[in-house]
C-alpha cells in the first residue's frame, strides 16, 4: 500500500509539474525548447537585450466572435536558471485599429479588447478569481484621467491577467508560473 501511494503521489506531482500554459509550452522549459516548440508552430522569435524571446512580427488571436484577429506582441522570459517562468502577450494598439477602425480613440479600442479577451479567458479558466473597481468604469470617463485595469484568472499551474492601462495605451495578458515555495 505505501508503494502504491508513493507512486500515486510520483505521478501526481510529475503530472504537475509538466501542466501546459499558452500554446503548450510549459514552466520551467528551457530557452531552446521553448524557441524550438515556437519555431515549430510558425511563431518567430529572437532573443531581446534583455535575454527574453520575443516574436518577429505580431501573433494573431483569434477571439470567438470577433471578426478579425487581436495582433500580440510576445515575449517569454526566463529564470536566472533558464526555465521558463512568465509570457506575456501584449495588444498591438495601431496594428488592431487597421481592422478596427470603427473606434476613434485608443480608450475604445482598449475597452473593446478587453470584454472579448475577458469573456474568452473566462470560458478556459472559469471567473476571474480578482477584478480591480476601475475595470467597470465607464469607457467615456477615461479622457479625464488614467485608468487601470487588472483582471486575474487562476489556472493549473499558473496565474492569468489581463491588465491595461489608459495612459499610455496598453493592454497585456501575463500567464506566469506559480511558486512551488509557498
Amino acid at each position: 500500500m505505501k508503494a502504491f501511494t508513493l507512486l500515486l503521489a510520483l505521478t501526481l506531482a510529475a503530472t504537475a509539474g509538466a501542466q501546459s500554459t499558452w500554446k503548450n509550452l510549459r514552466f520551467g522549459q528551457s530557452r531552446d525548447d521553448v524557441h524550438n516548440a515556437l519555431t515549430a508552430q510558425g511563431i518567430a522569435v529572437e532573443t531581446s537585450q534583455e535575454g527574453a524571446l520575443q516574436s518577429t512580427s505580431d501573433y494573431p488571436l483569434f477571439v470567438p466572435g470577433l471578426r478579425h484577429p487581436l495582433p500580440l506582441h510576445t515575449e517569454f522570459r526566463f529564470t536566472d536558471s533558464g526555465g521558463l517562468m512568465d509570457i506575456t502577450l501584449t495588444l498591438d494598439i495601431p496594428a488592431m485599429r487597421q481592422n478596427y477602425n470603427e473606434f476613434r480613440t485608443d480608450d475604445a479600442l482598449l475597452a473593446f479588447a478587453s470584454d472579448h479577451l475577458t469573456r474568452a479567458l473566462t470560458d478556459i479558466y472559469a471567473a476571474p478569481v480578482s477584478t480591480t473597481s476601475e475595470c467597470d468604469a465607464d469607457p467615456a470617463t477615461f479622457a479625464n484621467k488614467p485608468t487601470g485595469c487588472t483582471i486575474n484568472w487562476h489556472g493549473t499551474g499558473q496565474s492569468i491577467a489581463i491588465d491595461w492601462l489608459t495612459r499610455p495605451a496598453h493592454l497585456y495578458i501575463r500567464y506566469q508560473m506559480l511558486s512551488p515555495d509557498l
